[in-house]
């Protein structure tokens, strides 16, 4: 029987977009692999996701090409796999693509796998259509360099007709020495770790910072917010006698909040509607790739609120921020209307010229003469001025390779209010007026004669986790400030938190499916489902001090231990151990990658479930985790951004803040005193609070459990609930199983905080 296209039943959107496709694509099946096996045809994966604009520029040269699916249909079993939904199939053939091309990888990831092993045979990224056929259908007249997709397909045809013994040998070679790799990279040693390894990652991304435009490194420019967030943190991670020496005035957490003031004024920052793109093609952060990915919402969320946290007067744009990216979050297009989020909003939209066409970034761009059609001159002037829109475009022709952006401006900030000011005559107070009608209008002309980018509406429970301790973080911080917005954001997170538990997660056996998308798929999840939703629960009780989320977070973790734990060596594999089959390779990583490592993130969770819940047995999971790289770590410190505080954590021990509410204490108190501990950036500590009359049953209940965890808590809540009259809310700091003299004042307390951060 021949193959036919099986994408239509696909649950997710990115192999859907494929179904019309005259290639024959199956997916990653049993029967699928068994099929390859007994016809003895190499399989041709191809892996990529719904917002990958190389993999809509490949999906429309080559597998919407007659001549391409003719011969991929007849010499191969063609496969499409969605990355977002397996990370665990991505993730082992990308460490090939990168082993034969020395480092180098990206999406679409296509390789060549020997039926029945599944050994890689050869592999690559973006091939270019057939030319005759791409230059009628574009105009276009370069033709790009390399080979042909077409060529490359007869190519591995050929060598597979002619020697398929020695392809089958090339592929199992390439796995043992990936295999033998791997187990070398992560083998457990005692080591050596100490604070100072901070310091050699930070020399590293020192030596790369850019101190004009922010950022490290050359183009492409990724935000890095991870590593933004471990330099706001790094004086509070070092001792004083520790600090590091950079050989000149700047710390890292001034570059770290330049580079968010740089990107917050960029051509990544949606600065007329709300949220990121993913990154910038361009070193001055002008000219984005412009899809919008929720994993950098929710991580960008937490590196503009550590920077606000860090200090709030100086830092309001990080507030602003923090606004703009929860606003995109709670109100735009990533919002499922039952909680929980969409995974991302495509690079890619119709072209306001043509309805056939899709380009790149068409959603958001402007010609000078549309720009000024809906402004008016005056205020088109000073608008134009302030977000830099030429008469003929600001986007540089070299980083314009199929010439979508001709004649189109990115806004931008490039004249600030001061400058503004001085240069038309006008106060700053009119000026922001102007700007912020100028924007409603653009927003509005936007939003009503063009069409939005797609959105892939896969919900995948790891970046749900992120987006919930983004939006529980934030929510707690801003409760003195803006008592609305935090509610709104704390029930969003909660509403996400309650979709996961609804329609991903069983209550019985306490596991995670990793994708919802009308309906709860059957892919189990991966390591870093649980990693980041344990994260996003914990976040979640610290702002809620709800103990059920406690509760279901430690559920979660010990089927993390149950399921991805390395027994031999530490650390947690990629996969579950009931789920590998197919998988020629069982990854286990620390490193971070855009987002922060499963490994890393899990480390952090094992130590704050320790320090609440007085668990040692966590703590050494977490030391014999964090040992499983430590090798590769001292070697290069600077791709373990996500670890390096867990690292502090074991050698100087996390902190717990304890409140404990007394029986007489009001309400207003309790807030005051909540909001005075939330009011700076505390690294490495746990906020726990008991109250001696719990509000409910429910509370009651919960909080008993918690409460038996530790012999403190039941030694505190004894010495509380002994007291005849007890009006304060009362603060303990605790470190190593031990507690300072209790706070009973928020000044005190405030006192007391920016002290230790200061040591």
């Amino acid at each position: 029987m021949p193959l036919v296209n099986t994408l239509a039943t696909a649950q997710s959107p990115y192999l859907r977009a494929h179904k019309d496709n005259p290639v024959a694509w199956q997916q990653w099946t049993d029967s699928t692999l068994t099929r390859a096996g007994l016809e003895n045809k190499p399989i041709f994966l191809s892996i990529g996701y719904h917002t990958c604009h190389w993999c809509h520029v490949m999906n429309d040269e080559s597998f919407s090409s007659e001549q391409i699916a003719a011969v991929l249909n007849e010499h191969f079993i063609p496969i499409k796999v969605d990355r977002e939904e397996r990370p665990d199939v991505d993730s082992v053939y990308m460490l090939y693509l990168q082993a034969i091309s020395g480092g180098r990888g990206g999406w679409p990831l296509n390789v060549f796998l020997a039926p029945g092993t599944l050994d890689p045979i050869y592999g690559g990224t973006y091939w270019p259509g057939p030319w005759d056929e791409v230059a009628a259908k574009t105009g276009r007249t370069m033709k790009p360099s390399g080979p042909e997709f077409k060529d490359v397909l007869l190519r591995i045809n050929e060598l597979w007709a002619q020697d398929e013994d020695k392809c089958r040998r090339a592929g199992a070679d390439a796995v043992r020495q990936l295999r033998d790799w791997t187990m070398a990279k992560n083998k457990a040693e005692k080591s050596s770790l100490d604070t100072g390894i901070l310091s050699d990652a930070c020399e590293y991304f020192v030596d790369r910072y850019d101190s004009v435009h922010g950022g490290f490194g050359e183009a492409p420019k990724f935000p890095q917010p991870t590593m933004l967030s471990l330099f706001i943190r790094m004086n509070d991670y070092m001792k004083a006698t520790e600090k590091v020496d950079l050989g000149n005035e700047i710390n890292p957490a001034d570059m770290a909040i330049y580079t968010l003031r740089q990107i917050a004024k960029s051509g990544i920052h949606d600065q007329i509607g709300n949220g990121f793109a993913r990154y910038s093609v361009t070193a001055d952060w002008s000219l984005p790739h412009f899809e919008k990915m929720l994993y950098d919402q929710a991580m960008l969320l937490n590196a503009y609120l550590d920077a606000w946290l860090f200090n709030r007067g100086a830092n309001s744009f990080a507030l602003d921020g923090v606004r703009d990216i929860a606003a995109y979050l709670t109100n735009g297009p990533l919002t499922h209307a039952q909680g929980g989020f969409y995974s991302a909003e495509d690079a890619d939209s119709i072209a306001p010229d043509n309805a056939l066409t899709k380009r790149e970034g068409a959603y958001y761009v402007w010609t000078y003469e549309e720009f000024f059609k809906v402004l008016g001159r005056v205020p088109g002037d000073i608008a134009a001025a302030h977000w830099n829109v030429l008469e003929h475009g600001n986007v540089d022709p070299q980083f314009d390779l199929h010439h979508e952006l001709r004649n189109q401006n990115v806004l931008a900030v490039t004249m600030e209010l001061p400058e503004l000011s001085r240069v038309f005559g006008k106060s700053i107070e009119s000026l922001e007026e102007i700007l912020s009608e100028s924007r409603d209008k653009l927003r509005a002309h936007r939003e009503s004669t063009r069409a939005r980018p797609s959105v892939d509406t896969k919900i995948v429970a790891c970046w749900n986790g992120l987006a919930i301790s983004g939006l529980a973080r934030a929510g707690a911080a801003v409760a003195d400030v803006d008592p609305d917005l935090s509610t709104k954001w704390l029930d969003s997170a909660e509403r996400a938190a309650d979709f996961i538990k609804t329609n991903m997660y069983d209550d019985t056996t306490h596991r995670l499916r990793r994708v919802y998308l009308d309906g709860a798929g059957t892919i189990p999840g991966m390591c870093d489902d649980y990693a980041y939703l344990i994260a996003g629960l914990l976040d979640l009780y610290e702002a809620t001090f709800d103990p059920g989320y406690l509760i279901w977070a430690r559920n979660l973790q010990d089927t993390q231990n149950s399921f991805f734990w390395d027994e031999t060596e530490g650390g947690y594999f990629a996969a579950g151990s009931d789920a590998t089959d197919h998988l020629i390779l069982r990854i286990k990583s620390g490193a971070d990658t855009v987002e922060p490592s499963a490994n890393a993130v899990s480390i952090c969770n094992l130590l704050r479930f320790s320090a609440v819940l007085a668990d040692d047995h966590l703590e050494g999971m977490a030391q014999r985790a964090l040992d499983s790289f430590g090798k590769d770590m001292i070697t290069q410190p600077y791709v373990y951004c996500a670890m390096l505080p867990s690292v502090v954590a074991l050698s100087e021990g996390m902190r717990t803040i304890l409140l404990v509410v007394g029986k007489d204490a009001d309400e207003d108190a309790v807030k005051d005193m909540v909001a005075g501990v939330r009011s700076v950036l505390l690294p490495n500590t746990t906020v726990v609070q008991l109250r001696t009359i719990p509000r409910d049953e429910n509370e009651g209940r919960l909080q008993g459990w918690l409460v038996q965890q530790d012999d403190i808590y039941k030694t505190v809540m004894a010495a509380h609930e002994a007291k005849e009259h007890d009006p304060n809310v009362t603060v303990y700091m605790c470190q190593r199983r031990e507690c300072g003299l209790p706070i009973t004042s928020k000044s005190q307390l405030i006192e007391v905080l920016k002290r230790e951060s200061s040591n």
